[in-house]
């Protein structure tokens, strides 16, 4: 889906969109390799059932932003990556999917970008390194595929989750 593997940190692979070569898709493009990438472990599932193993689970974190990109290091070791505040979010939003238990979630900044694709609201959250909240999302799917039924669930949940808000607890 376009995108450029920047490294391993422990059990998590970083990627990032629109660099080196640039990207006006950078958004849907790293969107559909979160959702496919929930999708492939989804039919891990069985798979893995049948051989006693558990299944696994991954929490993907997507933000849009400003970053500085480019080789960054030393003369001695260098690596080309990307720094900055938008990158440190998709971090928190990263680590974020477990408590939400969503595959993945992704910033407002993102969302903005995802005309054609429906989008739940999460909650608003404060993140470390941050003094107000932001908006978080988890992507459904793009707008042609999803179903009736996903879109009247979604109506109620939009519903509750204003209500909730209102703390119109009845």
């Amino acid at each position: 889906n376009r995108g450029t593997l920047d490294k391993y940190i422990g059990d998590a692979i970083m990627a990032f969109w629109g660099a080196p070569v640039d990207d006006a898709e950078h958004a849907r493009h790293a969107v559909r390799a979160a959702l496919e990438m929930q999708r492939v472990l989804r039919t891990l599932d069985a798979s893995f059932a049948a051989r006693d193993w558990p299944a696994l689970r991954i929490g993907v974190g997507i933000n849009s932003g400003t970053m500085t990109v480019g080789d960054m290091g030393s003369e001695v070791r260098k690596a080309y990556t990307v720094m900055g505040d938008a990158v440190n979010l998709a971090a928190r939003l990263e680590g974020i999917t477990k408590q939400y238990g969503v595959g993945v979630a992704i910033g407002e900044d993102t969302r903005a970008r995802l005309t054609d694709f429906v989008c739940r609201e999460i909650d608003r959250v404060r993140v470390k390194g941050k003094d107000t909240p932001v908006a978080i999302f988890e992507p459904l799917g793009e707008a042609a595929v999803i179903s009736a039924e996903l879109r009247a669930e979604l109506a109620l949940w939009d519903e509750a989750l204003r209500l909730y808000r209102e703390q119109d607890w009845d």
